[in-house]
């Protein structure tokens, strides 16, 4: 369940949060200059640059993106807690992730060369900035350009839902299409989320009745003892469930931050370019605890008609 809230907090944070655009229509590597500007002024749109490059840093080299900012209002770079920030003209902001491949911080220094060119430049970070799926530096042009490199728009991102295809755009993506392809992606990791639970929730049916079965079979002479004291097998049961109930409290209570660090690792195992923080919805806590109560009240009822059948003189016997 926390990989499914992980991987709509994604999808949120990617399509929502960071990108706000309608439609990216993505330039062919010959445009010229015009028909960029006539793109944009026929879907009223922004220019983006995103181009791959190569960063290094404490003898560790990466590959990222390099995201070039130009008034840009349709794309928001973001914080840990997916916030907007600036990016002001003469900063340089280092995705969070890369950041860690890195093993650097604010303040330090990193080198980073643009793919095609052989030109490396050095540059301090400024600030970072957290993203989900593209992991490098975000500038804006007048940075780009304070650095002698050349800004090239690879896209132009518009709110406008574009059809019509124009001179010098090489392909188009609609937000619902990305978002489509994100969902059917998705679908298969979905369906081994869901045997995963499956079998973790069948798991737990075998763990807890052993459990139980071995607690029951300790705590059977004081049972048959009550018994004969004139307790009635309603009143064991009940006192039975009440342990259980407590001991499953612990462990859920001890389950969900242990279940938080391995969900973390396991959003870091996911290659360089994803970055995730592990966190589980209120809605899903309220899930896992009602599975996990309900799993518990059903074992504890599989050792009801035990303790109705308990023969007090045998018990007694067996532990003398």
């Amino acid at each position: 369940f926390g990989c499914m809230d992980g991987f709509d907090e994604m999808k949120e944070w990617s399509y929502t949060d960071i990108n706000h655009y309608s439609s990216k229509l993505v330039l062919n590597d010959n445009v010229t200059t015009s028909q960029v500007d006539n793109i944009v002024d026929e879907v009223d749109g922004e220019r983006l640059m995103e181009s791959s490059i190569e960063i290094k840093a404490n003898d560790v080299k990466k590959s990222g993106v390099v995201t070039v900012l130009d008034d840009n209002e349709l794309y928001s770079p973001t914080d840990d807690n997916k916030n907007p920030i600036e990016i002001k003209d003469g900063e340089i902001s280092l995705s969070r992730k890369m950041a860690e491949l890195l093993d650097v911080k604010v303040g330090d220094t990193v080198k980073w060369h643009i793919m095609g060119s052989d030109k490396w430049v050095s540059t301090k970070i400024d600030r970072l900035h957290s993203d989900p799926t593209s992991q490098g530096i975000i500038v804006t042009k007048e940075k780009l350009n304070d650095l002698n490199l050349n800004y090239t728009p690879t896209s132009v991102i518009t709110s406008q839902d574009v059809k019509d295809n124009y001179s010098g755009v090489k392909t188009i993506f609609s937000m619902n299409s990305l978002t489509d392809s994100w969902d059917d992606m998705m679908e298969s990791s979905m369906t081994a989320i869901y045997l995963l639970a499956g079998f973790a929730a069948l798991l737990s049916v075998i763990v807890l009745y052993n459990l139980g079965l071995l607690s029951f079979t300790e705590i059977k002479r004081e049972f048959a003892t009550l018994k004969v004291l004139g307790f009635k097998s309603s009143y064991l049961r009940k006192l039975l469930l009440t342990q259980n109930l407590w001991f499953t409290t612990i462990g859920f209570v001890i389950g969900v931050p242990l279940g938080l660090e391995t969900l973390q690792y396991l959003w870091g195992t996911m290659g360089d370019s994803f970055y995730l923080k592990a966190s589980l919805s209120l809605k899903t806590l309220i899930i896992t605890f009602l599975i996990t109560y309900v799993v518990s009240i059903l074992v504890n009822l599989m050792f009801s008609g035990k303790i109705k059948k308990l023969n007090m003189v045998e018990s007694l016997k067996d532990n003398e």
